[in-house]
């Protein structure tokens, strides 16, 4: 998906839904992203990664679609984690928000993989 505002790339990684978002989520797009970040989430992938590490404006809309999106797939049983880097000023915005209650942050994609508890089934 591309629109004027954001970038979404999709990768599979033994089971886990890689997102990768660039550039910015403000209530332009957030509905779209969230459509299609539901759209390519299957049943059957144990978590989605969605990597911010490339996003650089969220608003407060981009802050409710990923409280939204680490309540349903909670609901779901599906784990979720999001890659914003340390030096990410939105990393503090996030940790201010308590976006990890619902939505754990690593600083790099392998670290929000290796985190990933194993599938069990």
């Amino acid at each position: 998906m591309k629109d004027r505002l954001a970038g979404l790339d999709f990768e599979q990684r033994e089971g886990v839904l890689v997102a990768a978002i660039e550039g910015e989520i403000d209530s332009s797009n957030s509905a779209e992203l969230r459509l299609a970040l539901s759209d390519r989430l299957p049943s059957t992938s144990s978590a989605l990664v969605l990597d911010l590490s490339q996003v650089t404006y969220l608003d407060s809309s981009g802050i409710h679609l990923l409280f939204d999106l680490g309540r349903r797939l909670a609901a779901r049983r599906q784990a979720i984690r999001l890659v914003v880097p340390d030096s990410a000023p939105m990393r503090r915005v996030l940790e201010l928000c308590a976006v990890d209650s619902v939505a754990p942050m690593d600083p790099t994609l392998e670290t929000a993989l290796a985190s990933i508890e194993p599938d069990p089934y």
